[in-house]
């Protein structure tokens, strides 16, 4: 307080003090809050099926900090369908979790409040290489139901192949192998789509 003009003494130097308080928040983006849901969706996955409930329980509920939480940082890397890449091999060339956070946020912003996706993964087939490393394949159906009426597929279809590993006793996802199993669209569509709308 040596630095204050003489006339700045006692309650006007606290008064000064207090309106430069009441203006700092003015200075910071605030965002809402996540719901409280969206803690109490989250199990610690100490398990490979648990991971698996997290990344399902995600995918339906578009969560989208529950559904980047299953992927493991700078280690991931997604692998599209090669058909449905398509003229867009640059877009996935080096697609990892900031990719997966973008499409699922625009995802996000056209999918209805308290509506619901529906994914199956049927025909499991879990390989384990090492006690901390293994790869689960499966067959999908994601049905969602979002606003964007350019974007008409409701059901996408195909093999999810996961490569996962265990790190500080948890399991998350290090690679992802899309591929088509039917002649409509699969899920390398819906990231396509949705990372450039």
């Amino acid at each position: 307080m040596n630095n204050w003009p003489k006339a700045l003494t006692g309650n006007a130097a606290r008064l000064l003090a207090g309106l430069a308080l009441l203006a700092l928040p003015a200075c910071f983006q605030l965002r809402e809050p996540e719901p409280a849901a969206t803690a109490s969706e989250w199990i610690q996955p100490t398990q490979i099926d648990i991971l698996l409930a997290n990344f399902t329980t995600a995918v339906q509920s578009v969560n989208v900090g529950n559904y980047e939480r299953t992927f493991s940082g700078p280690d991931y890397r997604f692998v599209p369908d090669p058909t449905s890449a398509g003229s867009s091999p640059a877009l996935f060339a080096n697609w990892s979790v900031p990719e997966e956070t973008t499409y699922f946020s625009s995802l996000r912003r056209r999918t209805a409040t308290g509506t619901a996706n529906t994914l199956t993964l049927s025909g499991r087939r879990d390989q384990l290489y090492t006690t901390d490393s293994a790869e689960v394949s499966a067959l999908y159906q994601l049905k969602i139901t979002q606003q964007d009426t350019a974007f008409r597929a409701g059901l996408l279809q195909g093999n999810i192949r996961l490569i996962l590993r265990r790190r500080n006793n948890e399991w998350r996802i290090v690679s992802w192998r899309d591929q088509r199993t039917t002649p409509g669209l699969c899920w390398t569509d819906l990231k396509k789509y949705f990372s450039s709308h």
